[in-house]
C-alpha cells in the first residue's frame, strides 16, 4: 500500500506544470552600490562589461607534451553554465531575460523606465529584457517595446555571446556595435548604432579565417570583447588578444593580433575572466582557482597597451574599486563612494556573498563587515 501511494504521489507530480522563472535582476551588484547608483545614475556610466568567460585547461596549464619536435601547447576550453530556459526563448543560449532593478530617485535617460503620472517618481518597466551587452553607459537589449534606442533585430535562432559599441554614441563620428556570437560561422556581427526607432539598421556579418596561433590549424574563436576609442578588442577561445578596426569599404577587419597569450601567470585548475573598462584604460581581471575550482585562491589584475596590443600585469589600481560577477562589472572611485580603494571585489554563481582582493596585502576576505573569515594565498 506505500509503494502504491508512493508511485502515485510521484506520478501527480510528474503532471504538475513547471512553474515560469522569474526573469532574473540586473545588474547584480551588492546592494549598498545599486542604492548609491540610485542617488547618482551617472555611475552607470562605469558599467563597462557584460559577463564573465569560464575557462579550464585540457591538459595540465604547465606541461607541454611533445608531438614529434614541435611542443603541443596546452588547451583552453570555456566551461558554459547552466541557466534555465525562459518562456518564450527559442534557444537558452541566446537570449537572457532580466529586469532593471535600480528605483532611481532622479529622471533616468535609458528608455527602459516610466514616469507615472502626477508624480515625479520613475518606475522601471516590468517586461523582461534579453541583454546582449553593456557598453558606454547604454544597455544593449534585443528590440521590445517602448524602447526608442534599438539595435538591429537579431534572429534568436542564432547564437551570439555579447555585444559592444566601439564608441560613445554620442561621438562626433558615431559608433558601431559589434557582436560576437562564439562559433565558427558566422563570427562577428556588425552594423552602426540606431539612435531612433525610424532608423532602419542592419546586421552585416563576416566570418574569421585567422588561425589561432594557439591552436595551429583552427580559425579564431571569439568569447569576450570590449569597445574602446572606435576600435574593438576581442579576446579567443585560446587566449589571444585582437585588434579590430573598420577600413574604407566599411567593413571591419583584424588589424593587429597581440604577441602574449591572456591567460593567468602560473598553474591554475579554472580561471574566469573579465574585460573592463576602467578610467580610460582596458583591464583583464583573472579570477584564478589554483586548487579547487570552487575556490577563487588569487586575482591578477592585467594593463592592455594599447600601441603595443599586450597586455602588462599591474599590482596597484590606486584610487579605484573593481566589482566582478557573472553578468556584470563596474568601477569606482572608492574615495567617492566609500569602499576600500586599490581592491577586486566579486561574486560568483550569481550568491549574495561578496568576497574582496586586496591588491595591497594580496588577501582575500569576505566583503562588507564579514572579515571574521579571511583567507591568504598562502594558505
Amino acid at each position: 500500500m506505500v509503494q502504491k501511494t508512493s508511485k502515485m504521489i510521484k506520478k501527480k507530480k510528474k503532471h504538475v506544470p513547471n512553474e515560469t522563472q522569474a526573469p532574473n535582476t540586473w545588474p547584480n551588484l551588492p546592494h549598498q552600490l545599486i542604492a548609491q547608483i540610485a542617488i547618482q545614475p551617472n555611475l552607470m556610466q562605469n558599467i563597462t562589461s557584460f559577463g564573465c568567460v569560464i575557462k579550464t585547461w585540457r591538459s595540465t596549464s604547465w606541461q607541454c607534451i611533445t608531438n614529434g619536435k614541435y611542443p603541443k601547447i596546452p588547451q583552453l576550453v570555456e566551461i558554459i553554465m547552466a541557466r534555465k530556459k525562459q518562456r518564450g526563448e527559442k534557444n537558452q543560449e541566446n537570449a537572457r531575460s532580466h529586469t532593471i532593478a535600480i528605483p532611481f530617485h532622479d529622471e533616468y535617460p535609458y528608455p527602459y523606465y516610466y514616469k507615472r503620472r502626477k508624480s515625479n517618481k520613475y518606475n522601471f518597466c516590468s517586461h523582461p529584457m534579453y541583454f546582449k551587452g553593456h557598453s558606454h553607459g547604454h544597455i544593449l537589449v534585443i528590440p521590445a517595446k517602448e524602447t526608442s534606442r534599438l539595435l538591429p533585430e537579431w534572429n534568436l535562432d542564432l547564437s551570439f555571446r555579447t555585444c559592444t559599441l566601439s564608441s560613445s554614441p554620442k561621438g562626433i563620428d558615431g559608433s558601431s556595435a559589434m557582436v560576437i556570437t562564439g562559433i565558427d560561422s558566422p563570427a562577428f556581427a556588425f552594423s552602426g548604432w540606431s539612435k531612433s526607432i525610424t532608423e532602419r539598421a542592419f546586421w552585416s556579418f563576416q566570418d574569421c579565417c585567422v588561425e589561432e596561433p594557439y591552436n595551429p590549424g583552427e580559425n579564431m574563436r571569439f568569447t569576450n570583447a570590449i569597445g574602446f576609442q572606435g576600435k574593438l578588442y576581442a579576446l579567443t577561445l585560446q587566449g589571444s588578444i585582437v585588434m579590430i578596426e573598420e577600413d574604407v569599404d566599411s567593413c571591419f577587419r583584424i588589424a593587429v593580433v597581440g604577441s602574449r597569450r591572456s591567460v593567468p601567470i602560473g598553474v591554475s585548475r579554472q580561471f574566469r575572466e573579465y574585460l573592463v573598462e576602467s578610467d580610460g584604460e582596458i583591464l583583464l581581471v583573472f579570477l584564478v582557482s589554483r586548487k579547487c575550482i570552487d575556490v577563487v585562491d588569487d586575482v591578477e589584475v592585467f594593463r592592455l597597451d594599447i600601441d603595443r596590443i599586450l597586455w602588462v600585469k599591474i599590482e596597484n589600481i590606486g584610487d579605484m574599486a573593481l566589482f566582478l560577477e557573472d553578468e556584470c562589472c563596474m568601477w569606482v572611485d572608492a574615495r567617492k563612494v566609500g569602499y576600500k580603494k586599490n581592491c577586486v571585489y566579486f561574486a560568483y554563481h550569481r550568491v549574495d556573498k561578496w568576497w574582496v582582493f586586496d591588491m595591497g596585502s594580496g588577501k582575500i576576505s569576505l566583503a562588507f563587515g564579514q572579515d571574521y573569515v579571511m583567507r591568504t594565498l598562502e594558505d
